[in-house]
């Protein structure tokens, strides 16, 4: 059962669309350390994601940057994934 006021907010955050937070420079270089090495050492790496119904978690080696398109291309069990840098919001 749910309350008529719990069943409001849940409508209310379902109506706001994510919106992908801005990074401190500091931020994006960190990120940006971190997926270097993570390539170089061919090790996997978690990545939250931010789309536009919420954060994911998307875990993986990645195996390229693909400089036209600004994004990773990333492997796991589920296979290949592009990730845009634009959506990256954090690196565990």
């Amino acid at each position: 059962m749910i309350l008529p006021e719990h069943r409001a907010r849940m409508m209310e955050q379902e109506l706001e669309p994510y919106v992908v937070p801005q990074l401190h420079e500091d931020a994006s270089v960190e990120i940006e350390y971190r997926v270097q090495q993570a390539m170089a050492r061919r090790q996997p790496l978690k990545i939250i994601v931010g789309e536009a119904d919420g954060e994911h978690t998307v875990e993986g080696r990645i195996l390229s940057y693909r400089s036209e398109t600004r994004s990773l291309q990333i492997h796991n069990e589920w296979g290949r994934f592009q990730i845009p840098i634009q959506n990256i919001v954090r690196v565990l």
